[in-house]
């Protein structure tokens, strides 16, 4: 699967390159694993971006610099060191409820309407 996001690791399609987009990441995960059955709405409210390794002292306690931030370790050419992906949520787990809801309203809607098309014999494009 292939997903897109803007600067901000932001999720704006999968699987289907949007006009503008910064990031695409592949993954060898299906929607469902990442993103359970939520609509493309509510995956449009989550964030997918890398993790870093943190920066280590002897007893393995993770290093903070002078502001009290976790330090990442580089590797030679000064890049963070990068071991994963992670992804999140924007917005609480209940406006996600609301937005999946709706969707599934409105997607009951359109079937109906094409039902009630098909049977007057015009066309309608959901």
């Amino acid at each position: 699967m292939k997903i897109y996001t803007n600067k901000n690791y932001e999720v704006l399609s999968l699987d289907v390159q949007p006009n503008h987009y910064a990031y695409e990441i592949e993954t060898d995960k299906t929607r469902e694993e990442i993103f359970g059955d939520w609509c493309i709405e509510c995956i449009r409210k989550y964030r997918y971006e890398p993790t870093y390794e943190f920066l280590l002292d002897r007893n393995g306690n993770t290093v903070l610099n002078e502001a009290g931030d976790p330090v990442y370790k580089k590797d030679s050419e000064g890049k963070r060191i990068q071991n994963g992906w992670t992804w999140y949520s924007l917005v609480s787990h209940q406006y996600l409820q609301q937005i999946q809801e709706k969707n599934q309203i409105q997607s009951q809607i359109d079937d109906l309407i094409c039902i009630m098309a098909d049977l007057i014999g015009g066309v309608y494009y959901a």
